[in-house]
């Protein structure tokens, strides 16, 4: 969206009044506050229908990321301690981090 800031509105304002002269104006006035009723309207209805849409996915969601915690804890410890890899004792204390700091 364009960066206009008060004095090049005021003079939009006043080159319209210019050319619309004074009978006009009310009704340009009425018609531009229409169109932005309508679209903060719109913008609402989207956003609403957008979290009715992934409303069904964050459940989802949150059932896999427990499903893999849950499965991290029952591993087998020759298959979680792995050369290599970090043990799962590891994971989970930085899984309870993340969590820890998004619940505050």
């Amino acid at each position: 969206m364009p960066d206009i800031g008060v004095l090049e509105l005021i003079l939009i304002g006043i080159v319209a009044f210019l050319v619309l002269g004074p009978e006009r104006m009310p009704e340009l006035i009425s018609q531009v506050g229409n169109a932005i009723r309508h679209a903060r309207r719109w913008m609402s209805e989207m956003k609403h229908q957008f979290h009715q849409e992934t409303e069904g996915l964050r459940g989802e969601v949150d059932e896999v990321k427990d499903a893999v915690s849950g499965g991290l804890s029952t591993m087998p410890d020759d298959v979680a301690n792995k050369p290599g890899g970090k043990p799962v004792a590891d994971i989970q204390a930085s899984n309870k981090k993340q969590a820890d700091k998004k619940a505050e």
